[in-house]
């Protein structure tokens, strides 16, 4: 899944679309499964839940507005290089 397709999602999920969140839940499967076969197997669960929600408040505290457009990155990237 591209950038823009995440940011698309994001943006739909800001407007409470369950589809979107559930995709985004959906991009971050394998991570999450990777974190988990780290885990003792009775901790699974539990792990699960608590990155879930660690998605969900990201995406509530994630500022679309904030996001700079490409001039605003490019002139970003200037000044820092």
């Amino acid at each position: 899944m591209t950038n823009a397709r995440l940011y698309t999602l994001l943006q739909q999920a800001k407007q409470n679309e369950d589809e979107a969140l559930e995709l985004i839940f959906r991009q971050f499967e394998k991570k999450i499964e990777a974190e988990l076969r780290q885990t003792p197997y009775e901790y699974r669960d539990d792990l699960r839940q608590e990155l879930y929600v660690k998605i969900l408040e990201a995406v509530e505290k994630y500022s679309i507005d904030e996001v700079p457009n490409f001039e605003q990155f490019i002139e970003e990237k200037k000044g820092k290089g």
